[in-house]
C-alpha cells in the first residue's frame, strides 16, 4: 500500500488511473479463466472412476477426489465474488486518486481532459469486450460473472460516471475551505 502510494507521486495519479482501469478488464478475464478451468477440471474428473485396493482411507479415485481436489474445486464460485469486489476496491481507489488531484487547478483540468479521453478508450474496451463475448466458449465461460460483464458492456458509462465523481471529488478538495486556523479564532 505504501509502494503504491510513493509510486503515485513517482508516476502521477494519471497513470494510476490509466492502470486502474486496464485492471478491471484483465481482472474479470483472469478470473473469468480460472473459473472456467476448475470448472472443466471438476466436470473431468467426475467422470474418472478407478478402484484404490488395499488402503484404509479410500476405495475408488472419487473418494480419493472427494477429500482432496473437489473440495478447493467448490471454492471457484468466490472468484465471482472477488472479481465483484476488486472492481468496487478499484473504482474507490480511482475516486481517491480523484480527491488527491484537486490538490491543484492544474491537475483538475488535466483529469477533466483525461475523462474525456478514458471515456473514448472505454468505449474501445468495450467493443473489444463485446466481440470477444461473440466467441461461444469465452460467452460460457464469462456466463457466471454477471456484474463484471455489465461493467464491460457498460464501460463507456462505467469509465465516465467514475471519472465524473473523481472530478467532482477533486472539486470538493480544490474548493475546500481550512477552518479553524488560527487566524480565523483571532478576534
Amino acid at each position: 500500500m505504501i509502494e503504491t502510494l510513493e509510486n503515485a507521486r513517482k508516476y502521477g495519479s494519471i497513470s494510476l488511473i490509466i492502470i486502474s482501469l486496464l485492471m478491471i478488464f484483465v481482472s474479470g478475464l483472469f478470473f473469468g479463466i480460472t473459473y472456467f478451468v476448475m470448472d472443466v477440471t471438476d466436470d473431468a474428473l467426475q467422470e474418472v472412476d478407478c478402484v484404490i485396493e488395499d488402503n484404509v482411507y479410500v476405495g475408488s479415485c472419487q473418494d480419493l477426489f472427494e477429500l482432496s481436489i473437489y473440495p478447493f474445486l467448490a471454492l471457484r464460485d468466490i472468484l465471482i465474488w472477488f472479481s465483484f469486489f476488486f472492481i468496487f476496491a478499484l473504482v474507490i481507489g480511482l475516486l481517491i486518486v480523484g480527491y488527491q488531484a484537486g490538490n491543484s487547478p492544474v491537475m483538475l483540468g488535466v483529469l477533466i481532459l483525461f475523462l474525456i479521453v478514458l471515456t473514448y478508450i472505454g468505449i474501445e474496451v468495450s467493443n473489444i469486450y463485446q466481440s470477444m463475448l461473440d466467441v461461444d466458449v469465452f460467452r460460457s465461460m464469462m456466463t457466471p460473472f454477471t456484474v463484471y460483464n455489465k461493467v464491460m458492456i457498460n464501460f463507456p458509462i462505467f469509465m465516465f460516471f467514475t471519472g465524473l465523481f473523481s472530478v467532482l471529488l477533486s472539486l470538493v478538495n480544490w474548493q475546500k475551505t481550512k477552518v479553524n486556523s488560527v487566524k480565523d479564532l483571532d478576534y
